[in-house]
Order: structure tokens, then sequence, then C-alpha cells
């Protein structure tokens, strides 16, 4: 029950929840792995509790439902990779201010080098779980924020940093294949969130480190490089559209 309209909520004397912050913490770590595992339609608040280490009325003392739950579990991960992402996203929002192709391209790199920084993070095993399970299920509320928070401006920002990158070639693309461009792009660092797991073990990596991320990074980067030079050649040589 929510106490609108009364005096604040305040912990209960005997046997409540008197470090509120570090409780709150651990539900969410379990919470974010038994949702990982689990889904959220088949995961348990019992079950995330009794993980957490907590009784099941924690969950709602802290989170007033699963839903809430799910969110709070959305907003750790958003938190986190925002603070990664925000030096690289504010590099290429000036990149793409200034209209440069040469900074642009560089600004797109520097984009992905930050979006692969997040998988060495600590706790960034669980949040891959946690939204490759939400991406199969389409289930609960996180994926939506995710979407939102995350998603959307990085998606914005690659597709304007390619369209820049392109510079006049890029007129002679529809919107719809300098965006295609920035799904292709985006997904070569995305796939290592998905596919996780199964890229170590492909690898045979027991888990990503610095020295093994470098090596991401640099393929990623050439990978880019080469599909990008590749892309514009070819629309340099596709017809103009024509003046209106």
């Amino acid at each position: 029950m929510r106490n609108e309209g009364r005096s604040p909520r305040r912990h209960p004397q005997e046997g409540g929840y008197t470090r509120g912050d570090e409780t709150r913490a651990r539900i969410i770590t379990a919470a974010l792995r038994v949702f990982g595992e689990q889904g959220y339609v088949q995961a348990s608040t019992r079950q995330i509790a009794a993980s957490a280490g907590v009784n099941p009325p924690a969950l709602q003392y802290y989170f007033d439902s699963k839903e809430g739950l799910h969110r709070a579990c959305a907003q750790y991960i958003i938190d986190r990779v925002q603070l990664i992402l925000s030096p690289a996203l504010t590099d290429a929002h000036e990149a793409i201010r200034a209209k440069s192709r040469e900074k642009a391209l560089e600004s797109l790199c520097g984009l992905l080098d930050a979006l692969a920084d997040s998988l060495i993070a600590a706790g960034s095993e669980s949040w891959s779980r946690f939204i490759a399970r939400g991406k199969a299920d389409g289930a609960g509320p996180a994926m939506g924020m995710l979407r939102e928070r995350i998603g959307v401006p990085l998606m914005e920002a690659v597709t304007q940093l390619i369209a820049i990158a392109g510079g006049a070639e890029a007129g002679a693309c529809s919107d719809d294949v300098i965006r295609l461009r920035a799904c292709a792009i985006l997904g070569q660092v995305n796939t290592f969130y998905a596919n996780r797991e199964n890229t170590l073990a492909a690898m045979n990596w027991p888990e990503f480190d610095d020295k093994r991320l470098a090596l991401i990074k640099s393929v990623v980067r050439e990978h880019t490089c080469a599909a990008l030079n590749i892309a514009f050649a070819h629309d340099a040589g596709a017809p103009q559209p024509a003046a209106k």
C-alpha cells in the first residue's frame, strides 16, 4: 500500500530494514540474476527475496511490485551504462554540430569503444543476461526503458555520424539505408552482450578483460571503417537524387 497523503513511511522498529541502501542494492543484484535466468514472467518475487537473503515483504517495501523491481533493474543498468557512454556521446554531439567527416568517423569509433567498455564493467555479466532474456521474452517494462534511455540516443547519434562521415555521398542514400547501416554498425558490439557466453566459448576465453577488450575494439574499428569506406564508395557511384 502506498502512503499517499500520510506521513512518510518509516522503517519498522523491530526486524525492519535498517540498512536500506545496502538491502535495496542486494535485492537488485539478485533480481538481475533471477530475471536473467528465469525471465520476467517465470521469475518469482519469493525466489528473488530468497536469493537476496531478505523476507518477501522487503521487495514490496522497496519496490512496490514485481514490475517496480523490474524497472529498478533497468534503471540500475541505465545509470551505469550512461556513466560509461556520456563522454563519448558528448564528443559525438560535438562532431555532429561541427559536421566534420573526419571527426564524425573518429567519434563513431570512440562511441563504439565506449559501448565495448561496458562489457568489463562490474556486474556487466548479469546485465548481459538480463538484457538478452528480456529481448527474447519481450515481457516486463525494462526493455522499453533500456531502449528509450540507451538504445534510442545511441541509434540517433550513430545514424547522424554515419551520414556526416558519408558527406555528399550520403545524399544518394535513403534515410532507411543510413539507419540500417547504423543498426549493422551497432550490432557488432551488441552481439557481445546478446551472445556473451557463446562468444567466450568460441574464443576459449574465461572472461572479458582489458587485453581482450582492446582486441575487440580493434576488430570493431577495422570492420566499421572498412564497411563504411565500401559503402561510401558505392554511394559515390550511385545516381544523385534529383534537385527539388
